[in-house]
């Protein structure tokens, strides 16, 4: 394989015959993508040199689909994007690993349609078994999932699992926020815990975890799912509730002096592939607060 197709690869500057002559050469052999990988630290060592880096800039394909068939150790457009292949319950399961900032739609084995949040791992079989449809996930999907009564599509979290036969759901399960929200717009779902019901939903209702308690409400506010399209919305919402939503979706350690904080609320939409930097800045134009970062360790604060 050419470096210098590879090299526009990593860079997201590749044309979609290049894309497919890629993913057609990682199909062809396991040496391939061992050299691909092995390509790819080359090119990540030569960013983190301070004499050779150059700025990049990753470009999303956002309708970007992979069938479980070509589910091999592929890097995809999305940068630092994996996905792995590991053995779990005598089952060969994929892990997608979503890096900060991006998110990805993938089509499971069943025609099962599935985008990803940033920051988000999720693993799933190149074929279900014969009994269930059972993937992890740790983050937040969207899921639209293809009907068959006799087989559930069951998503496990740390906090709870999700069990459905056909329907167009939400969830958010990120274990170091310690979140769960499950939030229905098609058909039906249960929410269990140690395979016990917790309850059921209806079109339109979400169940929230709080207080180790799982609180049932309407749908109210359809745009915070806009993130499969690229969007972060906020609908008044305090700056401390958006600033949490910054973490989750960009990996970072945002430090708030609460008692500083103005009690207004704030009301627009960021696209995601601006980044973190670039929503505060757009926030301080509605709501006044500083910030600044510390270089070394990345935390930005907030008074």
């Amino acid at each position: 394989m050419n470096k210098e197709l590879l090299y526009r690869f990593f860079e997201g500057n590749a044309s979609t015959d290049e894309e497919k002559q890629i993913k057609q050469w990682l199909d062809a052999s396991e040496a391939n993508y061992r050299l691909f990988f092995q390509e790819r630290k080359m090119y990540d060592a030569l960013l983190l040199n301070p004499g050779e880096t150059k700025q990049y800039r990753t470009v999303t394909r956002s309708l970007w689909k992979i069938s479980t068939a070509a589910a091999v150790a592929l890097l995809l457009i999305v940068s630092g994007l994996y996905i792995l292949r590991n053995q779990d319950s005598a089952e060969l399961y994929n892990t997608i690993l979503v890096p900060p900032g991006q998110r990805i739609n993938l089509i499971l084995a069943d025609n099962s349609n599935v985008w990803l949040n940033a920051n988000t791992e999720f693993r799933y079989p190149s074929q279900f078994s014969k009994k269930n449809r059972t993937v992890y996930l740790d983050g937040e999907a969207y899921f639209d999932v293809s009907k068959n009564e006799k087989k559930p599509f069951v998503v496990k979290t740390d906090q709870g699992d999700v069990r459905v036969t056909g329907t167009s759901f939400n969830v958010e399960a990120y274990s170091g926020f310690d979140t769960f929200e499950t939030s229905l717009f098609e058909g039906g779902v249960e929410i269990l815990k140690n395979d016990e019901k917790l309850v059921s939903l209806h079109p339109n209702e979400k169940a929230v975890l709080s207080n180790n308690q799982l609180v049932v409400s309407k749908i109210e506010d359809t745009d915070e799912y806009l993130w499969k399209n690229g969007l972060i919305a906020f609908n008044n919402k305090h700056l401390e509730e958006i600033l949490l939503s910054l973490e989750k979706y960009f990996d970072v350690n945002i430090q708030i002096d609460s008692a500083k904080l103005p009690e207004r609320t704030y009301t627009g939409k960021f696209r995601q592939s601006d980044g973190v930097d670039y929503a505060l800045r757009v926030l301080q134009r509605s709501i006044r607060f500083k910030y600044e970062r510390d270089e070394e360790t990345g935390t930005i604060y907030i008074n």
